[in-house]
């Protein structure tokens, strides 16, 4: 159950590939994103779905259908799990992020651009204390989540804060990146194979009639004997968002 939870966390923030929650009168629809490892011939399809100030992230896997509903007004998140016909809510608080010790950071705008899906996204190079990659993004979708969630962290170090800065003052969203390793060998990519702009029923940000409620204190304290700390446990260690992508 912890690892089927620790999944359901990891697709609804995805690293920080989440889909921007817009104002009202921004973009409403699907986008759809394939991700894919260096040396694996699997690969995740992940669906966002955004409505106003609520956002929705699935996924399918061996554990049936697992994501999340996100509300940008609340901070809350609704973690669905399909299979076991339950859902649990956590508080999220952006400003008590913490991101790692990746405090080396350096992103350049390459001068190039590609052309996908009808948008035109301009490269960027990057490096960190883990690695380096390519990012590509596109206006015209609305703002990506994860650096308005970033945009609020009061632990972001100053030079990624300049980054989160200007992809929220622009609304960029990311449409693809490729992440690489110290050596330059490829570890993963994500590109977005489907934007669509519709309208979308509100109950697709509900929780699904039938679900109950699950109670992870209830459960940490049956696995660990009840000796589990005051004040539960962190649930979003090791998936939180990450800059850079």
């Amino acid at each position: 159950m912890k690892k089927l939870l620790r999944a359901a966390l990891s697709i609804a923030f995805m690293g920080g590939l989440s889909l921007g929650v817009s104002l009202a009168g921004q973009f409403e629809g699907e986008v759809d994103m394939k991700m894919t490892r260096a040396g694996s011939d699997q690969t995740m399809m992940i669906q966002y779905f955004v409505q106003g100030h609520k956002m929705r992230t699935q996924s399918e896997g061996k554990e049936g259908m697992v994501g999340g509903i996100f509300d940008w007004q609340t901070h809350e998140m609704i973690i669905l799990m399909d299979k076991q016909k339950m859902y649990m809510v956590s508080d999220l608080h952006p400003e008590q992020f913490v991101y790692g010790k990746d405090h080396h950071f350096k992103i350049t705008k390459t001068g190039e651009t590609l052309d996908i899906l009808g948008y035109t996204c301009r490269e960027y190079d990057y490096e960190s204390d883990n690695g380096k990659g390519k990012v590509w993004l596109a206006s015209g979708i609305g703002s990506w989540w994860g650096t308005e969630m970033a945009a609020q962290a009061n632990k972001l170090p100053p030079d990624q804060r300049a980054m989160v800065g200007m992809v929220v003052a622009q609304k960029l969203f990311p449409m693809k990146s490729e992440t690489m390793d110290e050596s330059g060998n490829l570890k993963s990519e994500m590109d977005v194979v489907k934007v669509k702009e519709k309208s979308l029923d509100p109950g697709l940000f509900e929780i699904p009639e039938g679900y109950q409620k699950f109670d992870m204190g209830a459960m940490m304290n049956q696995t660990s004997g009840g000796s589990s700390p005051s004040g539960g446990s962190d649930l979003l260690g090791g998936v939180k968002p990450k800059l850079p992508f």
